[in-house]
Formats: structure tokens, sequence, C-alpha cells
């Protein structure tokens, strides 16, 4: 039996909001972050984005003031609800040794990180 790949990596629920935008930082959307791993994310948002693409995608842990940002691709989108949302799940190209020690630390301990 082969297992799947993208649930290779513990995946915890959360509730947060971040942001998305253009690698340049020119533009910005409103999203709300519903799961992270250490490989990924899946987020909700009313905009549409492209696949395949690189964003620059910035959110802080609850109880945390720390920003954390990096640089990933949308891998997939479906519309979700009535309200015109779509439930993105994307894919980290880049992300700092620190940043993946504070994903890693709040799927697996669950603990409040503070700044």
């Amino acid at each position: 039996m082969q297992t799947d790949p993208r649930r290779a990596h513990v995946r915890r629920l959360l509730q947060v909001d971040a942001s998305i935008g253009d690698e340049h930082g020119s533009q910005q959307w409103a999203v709300q972050i519903i799961d992270i791993a250490r490989m990924g994310v899946a987020f909700v948002s009313h905009h549409q984005f492209p696949c395949d693409v690189p964003f620059l995608f910035s959110f802080c842990f609850p109880g945390s003031s720390v920003r954390n940002e990096v640089l990933l691709t949308i891998v997939h989108g479906v519309p979700v609800g009535t309200e015109g949302r779509i439930r993105y799940g994307a894919r980290f190209l880049s992300i700092a040794d620190d940043v993946v020690e504070r994903i890693v630390d709040y799927v697996t301990s669950g603990a409040m990180l503070m700044a």
C-alpha cells in the first residue's frame, strides 16, 4: 500500500488570519489559514489565485507577534460553501530554518509560541 506523500508530514488545524501577495509585495490579499504542516499550508480566500506561481505568504501563530514569511506555490483550489470562498492547498518553496522550527513546534506540541 502506497502512502500519499502529501500526508507524510503531520498537519495541525489552525484558524488564523494571514496574507498572501505577489513575490514583489506590490499586491496583498487577506486569507485565513485552516491547517499547516512542515511542507505546506491550506487556506481559504474569496480571491482566485493561479496555481504554480510563487507567492509571498505571511502569518503569525496564535499568541505570537513573530511574523513568519515563506515563499509558496498553490497546488490546487476548490470552491467551499456558498459564499464564494475557495480552499487552497499550497507547498512551501522557500522557508527559513527558524520558521520551519516554529511550524514543527506548533504542529507537534501545540504550545503557544511567544515572541
